[in-house]
């Protein structure tokens, strides 16, 4: 695959969320658990990533680059216009992992985008039997989706929030608890893979347990110049896989 390592989905819906975002990106609004205050100390750059923002061009605004209905044979793509909710956690230094594991990119945009983007699937035969549709319908309803979030930023603001990323990617390896809504996801374990794209990428499978039930996603994020593309995986149960063809098509649109 060119750019981001990810795997393709075998099974792609409409409306599906992971466990890890069923509480914390398809909440609508989420908000911080009372009492609780949380400070972010931004991680230290890389020494030239200041140079490499300043010396690219000016970022394109992200509604013109978020990936769109024809860009991908065979999904569906559709623009989101609510942000997600805000987490709270119970350990400072995994607030940045937490927020792009819920697809939120961090404020002081120039600029931002949302789209989620299923695979439609095949149709049935007309002669389906009973049994063919009960499992196409079973298909559809513990699918995968894509969520894509995009966002521009002035200076060398997107290397900074790259870099805070990363670290809270490192120090939180051993978990975190996450709460929006008050509905709270207790992530067992963050494992790093391999990312390729942009001027820099990581990727975390992000493990996570609710209600006494396992789940996984992925998460990418990447940096071009001053703009971060944000890749999460949602399913409702089991695990969830970024789609190789939706990460393709928004790195190509990212250039």
């Amino acid at each position: 695959m060119r750019g981001v390592r990810a795997r393709r989905a075998a099974a792609l819906g409409a409306s599906a969320v992971s466990g890890l975002t069923l509480a914390l990106l398809a909440t609508g609004c989420g908000t911080a658990r009372p009492g609780m205050v949380v400070e972010i100390v931004p991680a230290e750059l890389p020494a030239d990533a200041a140079d490499r923002v300043s010396k690219g061009k000016a970022p394109e605004p992200p509604a013109r680059l978020i990936v769109a209905q024809g860009d991908l044979v065979d999904h569906r793509v559709s623009p989101e216009g609510a942000d997600s909710p805000l987490v709270s956690v119970d350990r400072p230094e995994c607030r940045e992992l937490a927020f792009a594991a819920t697809g939120f990119l961090p404020t002081g945009r120039t600029g931002w985008a949302k789209a989620s983007v299923v695979a439609v699937p095949a149709p049935l035969p007309q002669d389906a039997t009973e049994r063919q549709k009960r499992a196409a319908a079973q298909d559809a309803a513990s699918s995968t989706v894509t969520v894509v979030t995009l966002g521009s930023y002035a200076g060398d603001a997107a290397g900074r929030h790259f870099a805070e990323v990363r670290a809270a990617g490192e120090a939180c390896t051993g978990g975190y608890s996450a709460t929006a809504n008050g509905e709270t996801v207790k992530v067992t374990r963050v494992v790093p893979h391999a990312a390729h794209g942009g001027d820099e990428a990581v990727g975390y499978t992000v493990e996570a347990e609710q209600d006494g039930e396992r789940r996984a996603t992925e998460l990418v994020v990447v940096r071009k110049g001053g703009t971060l593309a944000n890749f999460v995986a949602g399913r409702t149960s089991g695990a969830a896989e970024l789609a190789a063809p939706v990460v393709e098509a928004q790195l190509l649109k990212l250039g």
